[in-house]
């Protein structure tokens, strides 16, 4: 074996580890959980809930790195659930007469409780529960781990959650904006693939 057909090969294995180790090599985790007794033909309307004020929720490579925040990221998220909705015929409106609301978060310091978004805005996570709804906050322990993207779909009028979605994007690994913003975009449409509502046409 020559030594240059061994760069040759060492090179090789290079290259198909770097392209192992990018995005759109990298799959994406998709959870998604709905009320079964909830009706989704009935919801027109939504209202996107204002990002739950997590100081700490900082990545700890902002320092070098200032887009890698909540207060950066968020209306990115804000706006590719939007784009989700809006294809499904659903209408955005004011907090108080929406039929549904939406809640995100991203995790990017540290794994989050799957009942925190209901916790901090107080509606009821989970179903099926034998607590009846109003005592308790949630039902679920289930943690996210660093990176995940979380949404809830939310009864306005029932403070109930109906529908919670999660993908792990691992965003914070991501060194530039429009690459965070591209994996972003790309978790909401699969995230969204999951939803009980279709896109029309």
């Amino acid at each position: 074996m020559t030594r240059a057909f061994v760069r040759i090969t060492a090179a090789a294995a290079l290259v198909a580890i770097a392209l192992a180790a990018t995005p759109a090599a990298q799959k994406l985790e998709v959870k998604a959980e709905r009320d079964p007794a909830a009706d989704f033909s009935a919801i027109r309307t939504y209202a996107i809930l204002p990002p739950t004020p997590m100081v700490t929720n900082v990545a700890p490579g902002a320092k070098g790195n200032p887009n890698l925040s909540d207060e950066v990221l968020g209306p990115h998220i804000a706006a590719a659930v939007e784009r989700q909705l809006d294809a499904r015929g659903l209408v955005k409106a004011p907090q108080d007469t929406a039929d549904v609301h939406v809640a995100y978060l991203a995790a990017l310091t540290t794994g989050v409780s799957q009942t925190f978004l209901g916790e901090y805005y107080g509606y009821v996570t989970g179903w099926g529960s034998p607590i009846p709804p109003g005592l308790a906050p949630s039902t679920s322990s289930t943690i996210h781990q660093k990176g995940t993207i979380v949404v809830d779909i939310v009864q306005r009028a029932a403070k109930r959650g109906i529908w919670h979605g999660s993908v792990i994007t691992r965003i914070e690994q991501e060194r530039k904006l429009e690459d965070r913003v591209k994996r972003i975009n790309e978790a909401m449409d699969r995230i969204f693939q999951r939803f009980p509502i279709k896109p029309r046409g």
